[in-house]
């Protein structure tokens, strides 16, 4: 795997070989931020369903002040750890070891709040709907937040979920993707 852009650009990083993980591909990370553009600078990331932490560490190279990265498996949150530490960016980011709704309810007991939500759950078990409905009523987004879901081709996302409103939909092979921006 590598990072498609930013101050580590290149860089590569270990991939969950045969764990049970479906990164984002290069491409689609690198059209996701080319999307995001300037909104990355100095922002708080939260990548959901982190895996080997390829969205959260994307956005840490392009700028992002802070990341935490939310994975459920320990041994894919070790490559995570080993991840970050080899790229140097471990002191900008924290990892929380534990199911993401569970991680949700904690963080959102803490002061920090998020500019950037990257969610890449497991298709197929409609775990996306869930994440948008939970993070619409949610206190850990900023006003002006954006939250980035990716699905499989056979998942419905609304346009709305709450003050969550569709920005953009594309498509790459069987993988979707859906942008969604706060709204007063």
């Amino acid at each position: 795997m590598r990072i498609t852009g930013g101050e580590l650009r290149g860089r590569r990083f270990k991939g969950p070989g045969r764990l049970p993980v479906r990164p984002s591909e290069d491409r689609v990370r690198e059209a996701v931020f080319s999307i995001l553009g300037d909104r990355v600078a100095g922002s708080t990331a939260l990548d959901l369903f982190a895996g080997v932490g390829s969205y959260g560490i994307e956005a840490l190279s392009r700028g992002a002040a802070r990341a935490v990265f939310v994975e459920s498996n320990r041994k894919i949150a070790a490559i995570l750890h080993a991840n970050l530490e080899h790229l140097g960016l471990a002191t900008r980011s924290r990892v929380v070891v534990q199911d993401v709704f569970r991680a949700l309810k904690s963080l959102g007991k803490e002061p920090a709040r998020f500019d950037l939500v990257f969610a890449d759950p497991p298709y197929d078990r409609d775990l996306a709907n869930s994440v948008l409905t939970w993070l619409s009523g949610s206190v850990i987004l900023t006003r002006e937040v954006e939250v980035i879901v990716e699905h499989g081709p056979g998942e419905v996302i609304a346009s709305r979920y709450g003050s969550l409103a569709a920005r953009f939909e594309k498509k790459y092979g069987s993988t979707k993707v859906r942008g969604f921006t706060g709204s007063p």
